[in-house]
Protein backbone atom coordinates (compact mmCIF):
# COMPACT_ATOMS: atom_id res chain seq x y z
CA UNK A 1 0.00 0.00 0.00
CA UNK A 2 1.30 3.44 -0.90
CA UNK A 3 0.01 7.01 -1.17
CA UNK A 4 -1.11 6.44 -4.76
CA UNK A 5 -3.28 3.44 -3.86
CA UNK A 6 -4.78 5.15 -0.82
CA UNK A 7 -5.57 8.27 -2.81
CA UNK A 8 -7.47 6.18 -5.38
CA UNK A 9 -9.38 4.39 -2.61
CA UNK A 10 -10.58 7.74 -1.30
CA UNK A 11 -11.22 9.32 -4.69
CA UNK A 12 -14.25 7.30 -5.81
CA UNK A 13 -14.06 8.17 -9.55
CA UNK A 14 -10.54 6.71 -9.50
CA UNK A 15 -11.63 3.38 -8.05
CA UNK A 16 -11.94 1.91 -11.54
CA UNK A 17 -8.31 2.84 -12.24
CA UNK A 18 -7.26 1.24 -8.97
CA UNK A 19 -9.19 -1.93 -9.82
CA UNK A 20 -7.47 -2.18 -13.21
CA UNK A 21 -4.08 -1.53 -11.59
CA UNK A 22 -4.66 -4.31 -9.07
CA UNK A 23 -5.66 -6.78 -11.77
CA UNK A 24 -2.65 -5.82 -13.92
CA UNK A 25 -0.35 -6.41 -10.97
CA UNK A 26 -1.79 -9.87 -10.41
CA UNK A 27 -1.55 -10.73 -14.12
CA UNK A 28 2.23 -10.40 -13.93
CA UNK A 29 2.50 -13.54 -11.77
CA UNK A 30 2.08 -15.69 -14.89
CA UNK A 31 5.76 -15.00 -15.54
CA UNK A 32 6.78 -16.84 -12.36
CA UNK A 33 7.45 -20.57 -12.41
CA UNK A 34 4.78 -22.73 -10.74
CA UNK A 35 2.25 -19.86 -10.67
CA UNK A 36 -0.84 -19.65 -12.86
CA UNK A 37 -3.30 -16.76 -13.10
CA UNK A 38 -6.89 -17.03 -14.28
CA UNK A 39 -9.82 -14.63 -14.49
CA UNK A 40 -13.53 -15.38 -14.14
CA UNK A 41 -15.84 -12.77 -15.63
CA UNK A 42 -19.18 -12.28 -13.90
CA UNK A 43 -21.77 -9.49 -14.02
CA UNK A 44 -20.15 -7.76 -11.02
CA UNK A 45 -16.68 -7.69 -12.60
CA UNK A 46 -13.58 -9.87 -12.85
CA UNK A 47 -12.69 -12.42 -10.15
CA UNK A 48 -8.93 -13.14 -10.20
CA UNK A 49 -7.73 -16.59 -9.12
CA UNK A 50 -4.07 -17.48 -8.63
CA UNK A 51 -2.79 -21.03 -8.27
CA UNK A 52 0.65 -22.03 -6.99
CA UNK A 53 1.83 -25.61 -7.30
CA UNK A 54 4.80 -27.65 -8.32
CA UNK A 55 4.30 -30.12 -11.14
CA UNK A 56 2.56 -32.80 -9.11
CA UNK A 57 0.60 -35.86 -10.01
CA UNK A 58 -2.87 -35.61 -8.50
CA UNK A 59 -2.30 -38.56 -6.18
CA UNK A 60 0.77 -36.78 -4.75
CA UNK A 61 -1.21 -33.81 -3.46
CA UNK A 62 -1.66 -33.89 0.31
CA UNK A 63 -2.78 -30.36 1.15
CA UNK A 64 -4.71 -27.51 -0.46
CA UNK A 65 -4.61 -24.05 1.11
CA UNK A 66 -7.04 -21.34 0.04
CA UNK A 67 -6.63 -17.63 0.81
CA UNK A 68 -9.79 -15.57 0.35
CA UNK A 69 -10.08 -11.78 0.57
CA UNK A 70 -12.10 -8.64 -0.21
CA UNK A 71 -15.55 -10.10 0.24
CA UNK A 72 -16.46 -6.70 1.66
CA UNK A 73 -14.99 -3.24 2.17
CA UNK A 74 -12.13 -4.93 4.05
CA UNK A 75 -8.82 -4.69 2.27
CA UNK A 76 -6.11 -6.09 4.55
CA UNK A 77 -6.24 -9.46 2.78
CA UNK A 78 -6.39 -7.99 -0.72
CA UNK A 79 -3.36 -5.77 -0.23
CA UNK A 80 -1.56 -8.41 1.85
CA UNK A 81 -1.91 -10.87 -1.03
CA UNK A 82 -0.95 -8.15 -3.52
CA UNK A 83 2.20 -7.34 -1.56
CA UNK A 84 3.08 -11.03 -1.30
CA UNK A 85 2.93 -11.44 -5.07
CA UNK A 86 4.70 -8.14 -5.72
CA UNK A 87 7.62 -9.45 -3.66
CA UNK A 88 7.63 -12.60 -5.79
CA UNK A 89 7.44 -10.59 -9.03
CA UNK A 90 10.28 -8.31 -7.96
CA UNK A 91 12.40 -11.25 -6.84
CA UNK A 92 12.60 -10.13 -3.20
CA UNK A 93 11.58 -13.66 -2.20
CA UNK A 94 11.43 -16.95 -4.06
CA UNK A 95 8.26 -19.01 -3.97
CA UNK A 96 10.31 -22.17 -3.48
CA UNK A 97 11.53 -20.76 -0.17
CA UNK A 98 7.93 -20.92 1.11
CA UNK A 99 6.21 -23.66 -0.84
CA UNK A 100 6.22 -27.02 0.86
CA UNK A 101 6.12 -30.20 -1.16
CA UNK A 102 2.86 -31.88 -2.05
CA UNK A 103 0.64 -28.85 -1.55
CA UNK A 104 -1.42 -26.58 -3.81
CA UNK A 105 -2.19 -22.94 -3.01
CA UNK A 106 -5.11 -20.86 -4.25
CA UNK A 107 -5.55 -17.11 -3.83
CA UNK A 108 -8.87 -15.35 -4.49
CA UNK A 109 -7.96 -11.80 -3.45
CA UNK A 110 -10.92 -9.81 -4.76
CA UNK A 111 -14.27 -11.55 -4.38
CA UNK A 112 -16.50 -8.48 -4.45
CA UNK A 113 -15.40 -6.17 -7.29
CA UNK A 114 -18.76 -4.38 -7.22
CA UNK A 115 -18.19 -3.34 -3.60
CA UNK A 116 -14.72 -2.03 -4.46
CA UNK A 117 -15.89 -0.14 -7.54
CA UNK A 118 -19.16 1.32 -6.26
CA UNK A 119 -19.10 2.03 -2.53
CA UNK A 120 -22.12 3.96 -1.32
CA UNK A 121 -23.94 4.70 1.90
CA UNK A 122 -26.66 2.09 1.29
CA UNK A 123 -24.16 -0.77 0.90
CA UNK A 124 -22.01 0.28 3.89
CA UNK A 125 -19.21 1.74 1.77
CA UNK A 126 -18.91 -1.38 -0.38
CA UNK A 127 -19.78 -4.10 2.11
CA UNK A 128 -22.49 -5.83 0.07
CA UNK A 129 -22.71 -7.43 -3.34
CA UNK A 130 -24.61 -5.75 -6.17
CA UNK A 131 -27.70 -7.70 -5.04
CA UNK A 132 -27.45 -6.09 -1.62
CA UNK A 133 -26.53 -9.38 0.03
CA UNK A 134 -23.59 -10.34 2.24
CA UNK A 135 -21.30 -12.78 0.41
CA UNK A 136 -20.13 -14.24 3.72
CA UNK A 137 -23.57 -15.69 4.40
CA UNK A 138 -23.60 -18.22 1.54
CA UNK A 139 -20.64 -20.50 2.24
CA UNK A 140 -22.40 -23.17 4.26
CA UNK A 141 -25.00 -23.67 1.56
CA UNK A 142 -22.35 -23.58 -1.18
CA UNK A 143 -20.29 -26.45 0.19
CA UNK A 144 -22.99 -28.24 2.19
CA UNK A 145 -26.14 -27.85 0.04
CA UNK A 146 -28.06 -30.28 2.24
CA UNK A 147 -27.50 -28.10 5.30
CA UNK A 148 -30.69 -26.63 6.72
CA UNK A 149 -29.85 -23.50 8.64
CA UNK A 150 -31.60 -20.30 9.57
CA UNK A 151 -32.22 -17.05 7.73
CA UNK A 152 -28.55 -16.07 8.06
CA UNK A 153 -27.80 -18.72 5.42
CA UNK A 154 -30.05 -16.89 2.94
CA UNK A 155 -31.42 -20.23 1.72
CA UNK A 156 -34.19 -18.43 -0.18
CA UNK A 157 -31.67 -16.72 -2.51
CA UNK A 158 -29.70 -17.97 -5.50
CA UNK A 159 -26.03 -18.63 -4.77
CA UNK A 160 -23.79 -15.77 -5.97
CA UNK A 161 -21.42 -16.48 -8.86
CA UNK A 162 -18.45 -15.89 -6.56
CA UNK A 163 -19.32 -18.88 -4.40
CA UNK A 164 -19.69 -21.12 -7.44
CA UNK A 165 -16.28 -20.01 -8.74
CA UNK A 166 -14.52 -21.02 -5.54
CA UNK A 167 -16.39 -24.30 -5.35
CA UNK A 168 -15.50 -25.17 -8.96
CA UNK A 169 -11.85 -24.18 -8.46
CA UNK A 170 -11.32 -26.61 -5.61
CA UNK A 171 -13.97 -29.21 -6.44
CA UNK A 172 -11.66 -32.00 -7.61
CA UNK A 173 -9.62 -31.65 -4.43
CA UNK A 174 -12.76 -31.52 -2.30
CA UNK A 175 -13.94 -34.81 -3.81
CA UNK A 176 -10.68 -36.51 -2.84
CA UNK A 177 -11.40 -37.07 0.84
CA UNK A 178 -7.81 -37.65 1.91
CA UNK A 179 -6.60 -34.21 0.81
CA UNK A 180 -6.51 -31.72 3.67
CA UNK A 181 -8.09 -28.37 2.78
CA UNK A 182 -7.30 -25.23 4.76
CA UNK A 183 -9.16 -21.94 4.29
CA UNK A 184 -8.00 -18.52 5.49
CA UNK A 185 -10.62 -15.82 5.04
CA UNK A 186 -9.36 -12.28 5.60
CA UNK A 187 -11.69 -9.82 7.29
CA UNK A 188 -11.69 -6.61 9.27
CA UNK A 189 -13.88 -5.54 12.17
CA UNK A 190 -14.64 -2.27 13.93
CA UNK A 191 -16.08 -4.04 16.97
CA UNK A 192 -12.88 -4.46 18.98
CA UNK A 193 -12.07 -0.77 18.94
CA UNK A 194 -15.67 0.36 19.35
CA UNK A 195 -16.33 -1.88 22.35
CA UNK A 196 -13.04 -1.02 24.05
CA UNK A 197 -13.94 2.67 23.84
CA UNK A 198 -17.51 1.99 24.96
CA UNK A 199 -16.30 0.03 27.99
CA UNK A 200 -13.80 2.73 28.88
CA UNK A 201 -16.52 5.37 28.61
CA UNK A 202 -19.41 3.62 30.39
CA UNK A 203 -18.31 0.72 32.61
CA UNK A 204 -16.99 2.84 35.48
CA UNK A 205 -20.12 4.97 35.54
CA UNK A 206 -22.64 2.13 35.26
CA UNK A 207 -20.56 -0.34 37.31
CA UNK A 208 -22.26 -3.68 38.04
CA UNK A 209 -25.43 -2.63 36.16
CA UNK A 210 -23.54 -2.36 32.85
CA UNK A 211 -25.08 -4.64 30.22
CA UNK A 212 -22.58 -6.75 28.24
CA UNK A 213 -24.49 -7.23 25.01
CA UNK A 214 -21.76 -8.74 22.80
CA UNK A 215 -19.26 -11.55 23.31
CA UNK A 216 -16.39 -9.24 22.26
CA UNK A 217 -17.08 -7.01 25.29
CA UNK A 218 -16.64 -10.03 27.55
CA UNK A 219 -13.42 -11.07 25.76
CA UNK A 220 -11.96 -7.59 26.20
CA UNK A 221 -12.59 -7.80 29.95
CA UNK A 222 -11.14 -11.29 30.15
CA UNK A 223 -8.03 -10.04 28.37
CA UNK A 224 -7.53 -7.20 30.88
CA UNK A 225 -8.04 -9.56 33.80
CA UNK A 226 -5.52 -12.06 32.47
CA UNK A 227 -2.91 -9.46 31.46
CA UNK A 228 -2.99 -7.65 34.81
CA UNK A 229 -3.64 -10.73 37.00
CA UNK A 230 -6.78 -9.18 38.47
CA UNK A 231 -8.58 -11.49 40.93
CA UNK A 232 -12.11 -12.44 39.93
CA UNK A 233 -14.93 -14.66 41.06
CA UNK A 234 -16.64 -17.38 39.03
CA UNK A 235 -18.64 -17.05 36.94
CA UNK A 236 -17.26 -13.69 35.88
CA UNK A 237 -20.37 -12.94 33.82
CA UNK A 238 -23.92 -13.80 34.78
CA UNK A 239 -27.27 -13.45 33.05
CA UNK A 240 -30.39 -12.25 34.82
CA UNK A 241 -32.25 -15.13 33.19
CA UNK A 242 -31.58 -17.84 30.62
CA UNK A 243 -33.49 -15.86 27.98
CA UNK A 244 -31.62 -12.62 28.59
CA UNK A 245 -29.66 -11.18 25.65
CA UNK A 246 -27.06 -9.57 27.88
CA UNK A 247 -24.96 -10.33 30.95
CA UNK A 248 -23.59 -8.47 33.98
CA UNK A 249 -20.13 -8.65 35.46
CA UNK A 250 -19.88 -10.48 38.76
CA UNK A 251 -17.61 -8.03 40.57
CA UNK A 252 -18.07 -5.47 43.31
CA UNK A 253 -18.02 -1.72 42.48
CA UNK A 254 -14.53 -1.46 44.01
CA UNK A 255 -13.26 -4.36 41.90
CA UNK A 256 -14.83 -2.80 38.81
CA UNK A 257 -13.01 0.46 39.57
CA UNK A 258 -9.69 -1.42 39.54
CA UNK A 259 -10.68 -3.14 36.30
CA UNK A 260 -11.54 0.22 34.68
CA UNK A 261 -8.23 1.70 35.82
CA UNK A 262 -6.34 -1.15 34.14
CA UNK A 263 -8.50 -0.91 31.03
CA UNK A 264 -7.57 2.76 30.66
CA UNK A 265 -3.91 1.93 31.24
CA UNK A 266 -4.15 -0.76 28.59
CA UNK A 267 -5.77 1.61 26.06
CA UNK A 268 -3.02 4.19 26.51
CA UNK A 269 -0.27 1.58 26.16
CA UNK A 270 -1.82 -0.04 23.07
CA UNK A 271 -3.15 3.11 21.42
CA UNK A 272 -1.01 2.81 18.28
CA UNK A 273 -1.19 -0.98 18.04
CA UNK A 274 -3.42 -3.13 15.83
CA UNK A 275 -6.36 -4.93 17.50
CA UNK A 276 -6.97 -8.34 15.94
CA UNK A 277 -7.94 -11.94 16.53
CA UNK A 278 -8.03 -15.20 14.59
CA UNK A 279 -11.07 -17.43 14.71
CA UNK A 280 -11.39 -21.06 13.73
CA UNK A 281 -13.68 -24.02 13.23
CA UNK A 282 -13.56 -26.83 15.77
CA UNK A 283 -11.28 -28.90 13.55
CA UNK A 284 -8.84 -26.05 12.95
CA UNK A 285 -8.19 -25.19 16.62
CA UNK A 286 -4.65 -26.58 16.98
CA UNK A 287 -3.50 -25.38 13.56
CA UNK A 288 -4.93 -21.90 14.10
CA UNK A 289 -3.38 -21.58 17.57
CA UNK A 290 0.03 -22.56 16.18
CA UNK A 291 -0.33 -20.18 13.23
CA UNK A 292 -1.52 -17.26 15.36
CA UNK A 293 1.30 -17.68 17.86
CA UNK A 294 3.96 -17.68 15.15
CA UNK A 295 2.56 -14.50 13.55
CA UNK A 296 2.08 -12.81 16.94
CA UNK A 297 5.65 -13.56 18.00
CA UNK A 298 6.88 -11.99 14.77
CA UNK A 299 4.78 -8.80 14.96
CA UNK A 300 4.25 -8.45 18.70
CA UNK A 301 5.53 -4.87 18.90
CA UNK A 302 2.84 -3.74 16.42
CA UNK A 303 -0.15 -5.76 17.68
CA UNK A 304 -2.31 -5.18 20.72
CA UNK A 305 -1.36 -7.19 23.78
CA UNK A 306 -3.63 -10.15 24.17
CA UNK A 307 -3.86 -13.47 25.95
CA UNK A 308 -6.45 -14.59 23.43
CA UNK A 309 -5.04 -14.93 19.93
CA UNK A 310 -7.83 -17.17 18.64
CA UNK A 311 -11.50 -17.88 19.25
CA UNK A 312 -13.77 -20.76 18.39
CA UNK A 313 -16.13 -19.12 15.91
CA UNK A 314 -19.39 -20.56 17.18
CA UNK A 315 -21.44 -17.44 16.54
CA UNK A 316 -24.31 -18.23 14.24
CA UNK A 317 -24.82 -14.72 12.95
CA UNK A 318 -21.56 -14.54 11.01
CA UNK A 319 -18.33 -16.37 10.18
CA UNK A 320 -20.09 -18.63 7.73
CA UNK A 321 -16.95 -20.00 6.15
CA UNK A 322 -16.13 -21.43 9.53
CA UNK A 323 -19.67 -22.61 10.06
CA UNK A 324 -19.34 -24.45 6.74
CA UNK A 325 -16.34 -26.32 8.10
CA UNK A 326 -18.25 -27.31 11.20
CA UNK A 327 -21.30 -28.65 9.36
CA UNK A 328 -19.70 -30.49 6.44
CA UNK A 329 -19.35 -34.26 6.73
CA UNK A 330 -16.16 -34.15 4.70
CA UNK A 331 -13.13 -34.82 6.86
CA UNK A 332 -9.96 -32.73 6.80
CA UNK A 333 -11.57 -29.31 6.28
CA UNK A 334 -9.98 -26.58 8.38
CA UNK A 335 -11.34 -23.05 8.10
CA UNK A 336 -10.08 -19.89 9.77
CA UNK A 337 -10.54 -16.14 9.65
CA UNK A 338 -8.28 -13.24 10.50
CA UNK A 339 -10.06 -10.18 11.88
CA UNK A 340 -7.99 -7.00 12.15
CA UNK A 341 -9.10 -3.41 12.65
CA UNK A 342 -11.52 -2.11 10.03
CA UNK A 343 -9.99 0.85 8.23
CA UNK A 344 -12.86 1.96 5.96
CA UNK A 345 -16.08 1.43 7.90
CA UNK A 346 -17.46 4.65 6.39
CA UNK A 347 -15.56 5.66 3.27
CA UNK A 348 -17.34 9.03 3.14
CA UNK A 349 -16.15 9.97 6.62
CA UNK A 350 -12.64 8.95 5.59
CA UNK A 351 -12.84 11.21 2.52
CA UNK A 352 -13.83 14.16 4.71
CA UNK A 353 -11.08 13.34 7.22
CA UNK A 354 -8.54 13.35 4.40
CA UNK A 355 -9.68 16.84 3.42
CA UNK A 356 -9.61 18.30 6.93
CA UNK A 357 -6.53 16.65 8.48
CA UNK A 358 -3.16 17.58 7.02
CA UNK A 359 -1.45 14.41 8.30
CA UNK A 360 -4.33 12.07 7.44
CA UNK A 361 -2.56 10.10 4.70
CA UNK A 362 0.58 9.56 6.75
CA UNK A 363 -1.30 8.26 9.81
CA UNK A 364 -3.77 6.20 7.80
CA UNK A 365 -1.01 4.55 5.78
CA UNK A 366 0.81 3.62 8.99
CA UNK A 367 -2.34 1.91 10.31
CA UNK A 368 -3.16 0.18 7.02
CA UNK A 369 0.38 -1.12 6.62
CA UNK A 370 0.19 -2.94 9.96
CA UNK A 371 -2.99 -4.72 8.83
CA UNK A 372 -1.34 -5.62 5.53
CA UNK A 373 1.76 -6.86 7.31
CA UNK A 374 -0.43 -9.01 9.56
CA UNK A 375 -2.17 -10.55 6.52
CA UNK A 376 1.14 -10.97 4.64
CA UNK A 377 2.79 -12.82 7.52
CA UNK A 378 -0.31 -14.96 8.01
CA UNK A 379 0.05 -16.10 4.38
CA UNK A 380 3.75 -16.83 4.73
CA UNK A 381 3.44 -18.76 7.99
CA UNK A 382 0.34 -20.68 6.88
CA UNK A 383 2.07 -21.85 3.70
CA UNK A 384 4.94 -23.24 5.76
CA UNK A 385 2.92 -24.94 8.50
CA UNK A 386 2.11 -28.30 6.93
Amino acid sequence: MNYNFLNKLLDLPQRNLLYKEILNNFRQVNNIENIRYKEFIIEDGIIPVIKISEHLKFNEIQTVKVFLAAQHNEYNGLFGILEFFNDLIEGKVKINSYLKKYQVLFFLPLMNPYGLLYPNIENKSGYYLKTGENLNRFWRRTFVPEYKGNESDLSYLILPEQTKILKNVIEKYWLEQNIKIYFMDFHETSLLQRYMLKLNRNLSYESYTYKFSHWIEERIIWNIIKLFNIPYRKPLFKKCSSSSNHSHINLSPKEIDLLCEKLQEYLIKNNKKMPFYYCHSKNAYEYCEHLAQKVYNKLKSKLWETKFLTYNHKFDEHGCFIKMSDVTKREHVYSMELESRKEFFNIFEEIENAKSHSNYYEEKLDDIKIGIELAYNTIVEMIQIF
